[in-house]
């Protein structure tokens, strides 16, 4: 009987202590945030797909920034910005290995030349400029293309195919480059990205 009511205590004592104390919340490291928050557009380079962190906004590195804890690409320190209500809700870490095809879209932080995507394998981050790479059959209809998504041709080679449109923002070049998939003599399109202080073209 003495032993039943001691358990009693103990188990009393217990849901007392566990009412006093709720459980703390979850803490990520920087590179998990970030791979939560990228639930913006997605797009393909080469073999690789990677998907927009929205709320990603790239600073030159500081003093202040630790490579230890701070994700840090080609010279540059990523940062969140504070939830917002409008923004997408963040993924799970179940929903980062997922490959679906469509995306709770969100704009690039303040709108800027550069932002953020992470590799959906790996969680590598790079950074999205406001250019995209574009592949055609027919190097001649590159300036029609410029022309319809309000993008201007900066480069472009007749014998490899391909040419470089650049756009006012980040947000600007994703747009046209739903607009570009498809067209007519288009191979291939993808944003230009840096990685490493390496650009892919």
């Amino acid at each position: 009987m003495t032993n039943h009511k001691t358990l009693m205590c103990l188990a009393l004592t217990a849901l007392i202590a566990a009412a006093a104390h709720p459980a703390q919340a979850q803490t990520y490291t920087k590179q998990a945030e970030l791979e939560l928050a990228a639930t913006g557009d997605a797009f393909q380079v080469g073999s690789r797909r990677f998907r927009v962190a929205p709320s990603a906004v790239p600073a030159p590195v500081s003093d202040r920034t630790d490579p230890a804890k701070d994700v840090i690409v080609a010279g540059y320190e990523v940062k969140l910005r504070a939830p917002d209500a409008a923004a997408p809700k963040s993924r799970s870490k179940r929903d980062l290995s997922a490959t679906a095809t469509t995306a709770a879209a969100g704009p690039v932080a303040d709108g800027g030349a550069l932002g953020v995507a992470v590799a959906e394998e790996g969680g590598r981050a790079v950074l999205v400029t406001q250019r995209l790479n574009v592949y055609v059959g027919d190097i001649g209809v590159v300036a029609g293309l410029a022309s319809a998504t309000g993008g201007k041709v900066t480069y472009s080679s007749a014998l490899g195919g391909n040419a470089v449109i650049e756009y006012a923002s980040v947000d600007a070049a994703l747009a046209a480059m739903k607009r570009i998939q498809g067209a007519r003599g288009v191979k291939e399109v993808s944003p230009e990205i840096i990685q490493s202080r390496i650009m892919t073209r």
